[in-house]
C-alpha cells in the first residue's frame, strides 16, 4: 500500500498561503496495525496529526509518535495538534482497474487556533479508546509557516495494490 499525502494552508478568505505534496512512509507499528486487522483485532485510523520535526525516520521505521518540540529555531506549535478524521471524511473506495489499484481519499482540516507555528511532518494516527495512540504513518516536508488565522487541511489517497503482486519485494 501506498499513501500521498497534499497539505494546504489557507487563509479566512480560503486563499491557499502554502502548500505541500508527500509520499508517506509507513511505521513499523502501523504495518503490525494493519497486520492486526486481518486477525480481527485492532483499532482504526482514527486521526490526522502534524509536528515539528522533519528527522529522517532511521532503517527501523520506528518512530512512535509526531514531535511538538522546538526545532530548527523554531518553538513548539501551539493549540492542538491533532484533529479527529470522521467517518463521513472517508470517501468510497475508488477501483483503477488499468493500474489494478483500489484508492481511498479522505482530509480533515486543524482550525487556525491549532498547530500554530512551523510544521514540518504529518502522521495518521490510530487512538484507541483508552489506549495509547499508533502512529501509522508518517511524512515529512519543507517547513509550512501557520498562522493563528490559517486552517490547515490534509488530504490523504491511500492506494492499495491488487492482482498479481510478485513485483513486490
Amino acid at each position: 500500500m501506498r499513501a500521498r499525502l497534499t497539505l494546504e494552508v489557507t487563509d479566512r478568505s480560503g486563499a491557499t498561503v502554502a502548500a505541500r505534496h508527500a509520499a508517506n512512509s509507513v511505521m513499523r507499528q502501523g504495518a503490525a496495525l494493519v497486520a492486526d486487522l486481518f486477525r480481527g483485532a485492532g483499532n482504526p485510523i482514527t486521526h490526522m496529526g502534524v509536528g515539528t520535526s522533519d528527522a529522517p525516520d532511521s532503517d527501523a521505521f520506528d518512530t512512535a509518535g509526531l514531535t511538538n518540540e522546538a526545532a530548527g529555531g523554531q518553538p513548539a506549535l501551539t493549540g492542538a495538534t491533532e484533529v479527529a478524521i470522521p467517518p463521513e471524511a472517508f470517501g468510497e473506495p475508488q477501483i483503477d482497474d488499468a493500474k489494478r489499484v483500489v484508492h481511498v481519499r479522505f482530509r480533515a482540516t486543524l482550525p487556525d487556533s491549532s498547530a500554530v507555528g512551523t510544521v514540518r511532518e504529518a502522521g495518521l494516527l490510530s487512538r484507541p479508546e483508552g489506549g495509547d495512540p499508533v502512529l501509522y504513518n508518517r511524512v515529512t516536508f519543507a517547513p509550512v509557516q501557520k498562522a493563528g488565522d490559517h486552517e490547515l487541511t490534509l488530504f490523504w489517497e491511500v492506494s492499495f495494490p491488487y492482482g498479481d503482486l510478485h513485483w513486490l519485494p
